[in-house]
Order: structure tokens, then C-alpha cells, then sequence
């Protein structure tokens, strides 16, 4: 049977194993927290990039489609002029 020196001893071993063990914990859940703002802050900037992007492209499109339309518009008032023409010949 241990004696009570050693039985305290004991108990002190374990007390101060359980102590480190309860610090690493604690380190590993500030490195986990760290580590998941940054992946928060990673996403967050992708996000914020593939808006712009899009916005971007949104914008090339209404650009596009706005020369497109501009360009029949002309397109229709040839014509029209050209129809108004051939009227005002003489038969």
C-alpha cells in the first residue's frame, strides 16, 4: 500500500497533468478561434470580390445591350427614312 506522501504525491502528479492538459485544451481553442476568423475574414474578402465582379459584368452587359439597341434604333430610322423615300417618288 502507498504510503500518504506518496499517495499526495500522486494526486500532485495527476493535478498537474490534468493542469497542462486543461492548458493545451485552452491553446487549442484560441488557435482553432484564430483560425476560423480567418477563414471568415478569406471568405468575406472572396465574397466581397466575386461582388464586384459581378457587378462588373452586370455593367459590360447593360453596356452592350445598350450599344446593341442604339444601333437598331439607328438601323429602324434608315429604314423608315428609306420607306419615307421610296413614298415620295414620283409614279
Amino acid at each position: 500500500m502507498p504510503s500518504g506522501s506518496q499517495a499526495q504525491a500522486e494526486v500532485q502528479r495527476l493535478k498537474d497533468q490534468m493542469a497542462k492538459m486543461q492548458a493545451n485544451i485552452v491553446e487549442q481553442i484560441v488557435q482553432l478561434k484564430a483560425e476560423a476568423a480567418s477563414r471568415e475574414r478569406e471568405a468575406q474578402r472572396k465574397y466581397e470580390e466575386l461582388q464586384l465582379q459581378l457587378k462588373a459584368e452586370a455593367i459590360a452587359r447593360e453596356a452592350e445591350a445598350s450599344r446593341k439597341y442604339d444601333e437598331l434604333q439607328l438601323q429602324l430610322q434608315n429604314m423608315v427614312k428609306m420607306f419615307q423615300q421610296s413614298q415620295n417618288l414620283p409614279s
